[in-house]
């Protein structure tokens, strides 16, 4: 089976430095309602990698799991 590849990695500490800059901007006034949402969706996916992590496999194995339940 073909496995699935994000294209870019990123170091555990960076993850969680980006989530922190992330969750400000989400909460500025400042921030269109579009922009918003693409930062909400980039969370989501760094936070999934990040427990990836924790679990020891890699996100791409986590995905296939998820699509065989389904």
């Amino acid at each position: 089976m073909r496995q699935r590849s994000r294209g870019w990695i990123m170091p555990e500490a960076d993850m969680r430095s980006m989530l922190k800059l992330i969750d400000e901007r989400i909460r500025s006034p400042e921030i269109d309602v579009r922009h918003q949402d693409v930062l909400i969706r980039l969370r989501e996916t760094l936070e999934n990698d990040l427990n990836d992590l924790g679990l020891g496999r890699p996100s791409d194995e986590q995905y296939d799991d998820d699509n065989k339940a389904a």
